[in-house]
């Protein structure tokens, strides 16, 4: 378990603001500006690494392309297999909503 896993939200807010206040001293607006959106744009590029990572799970669920596809083929949709696909799908969704 990593150091930021082993942390709970308060301890993370926490040392959030130590952060951005330890960052902020001697900066003037501009600066603070520039550093600001240039943290953001390093964690947003983190999430998309990570959202693409788990992304990757998510290749096992039966797209719609796919259940067109087969429709196309004459092939007769299974609605409990469509059924498990769809609790996969909201099992990811709920164990990844806090990207």
């Amino acid at each position: 378990m990593s150091l930021f896993q082993s942390l709970n939200s308060d301890e993370l807010a926490l040392a959030a603001t130590i952060l951005a206040v330890a960052f902020s001293k001697g900066l003037n607006a501009t600066d603070l500006n520039t550093l600001g959106n240039f943290i953001i744009a390093v964690g947003s590029i983190m999430t998309s690494i990570a959202s693409q990572e788990q992304g990757s799970d998510s290749q096992n669920f039966t797209t719609k392309e796919q259940v067109s596809k087969n429709l196309a083929l004459g092939k007769e949709p299974d609605i409990q297999q469509q059924i498990v696909e769809l609790q996969k799908q909201v099992e990811w969704l709920i164990n990844n909503r806090n990207l």
